[in-house]
């Protein structure tokens, strides 16, 4: 028995070497560092919230580490717009956040497939644009990212779809009377393009 574990455990081994970029060469390791921009759609989850404002569109700028690995990370700057329902105030937002990614990468003759979760902290500036004057327009929120996708590469470039959902904290802004006025939490759906460098 451990004759046979001897002798299978190097063809084990070269199978499992997804780090390489083709099954069995021993190459030295592809670069793992990352840069992400892309777009989608996010709406709020509350909705007294929600009816004050359209669907928004939303922008990302991503750098990430650990592309081929089982743990990874992001740091990436946010935005997002959505238009006030009628005639209420639109509202934009800007931040950062920083996510751990968990991911499972298999990578073969140039190709890589990597589904991942991850999960994080960020901040979020919230504005009110044409805001009534006694009305505060800003504030400055926290938020907890967490969610999953899809990246899919060849060579260095990188394909990523990604759902995410942003619970929210210390919210001091109201944009509408009665319980969860202040909820910003939303989900978001995604889709960038990248380099990996």
């Amino acid at each position: 028995m451990a004759g046979l574990l001897m002798a299978v455990a190097p063809e084990i081994g070269r199978a499992g070497d997804w780090s390489t970029g083709d099954v069995g060469d021993q190459l030295p390791a592809p670069p793992s560092v990352y840069l992400l921009v892309g777009g989608g759609v996010t709406d709020f989850t509350r909705s007294v919230v929600k009816d004050r404002f359209g669907v928004g569109g939303a922008w990302d700028l991503r750098l990430g580490i650990g592309s081929r690995s089982y743990v990874g990370g992001e740091v990436a700057y946010v935005g997002s717009f959505r238009r006030g329902a009628g005639a209420d105030p639109d509202l934009g937002s800007s931040g950062a956040e920083g996510v751990l990614r968990l991911q499972v990468p298999y990578a073969v003759r140039g190709w890589l497939v990597e589904p991942f979760v991850f999960g994080g902290i960020g901040w979020s500036h919230l504005s009110l644009r044409n805001a009534a004057p006694d009305v505060k327009s800003t504030d400055d929120i926290g938020v907890i990212p967490f969610g999953g996708g899809l990246t899919v590469g060849y060579g260095n470039l990188l394909l990523d779809a990604r759902f995410t959902y942003r619970s929210s904290f210390s919210e001091d802004l109201a944009v509408a009377a009665g319980p969860g006025s202040k909820d910003f939490s939303q989900w978001g759906i995604s889709a960038s393009v990248g380099y990996e460098f």
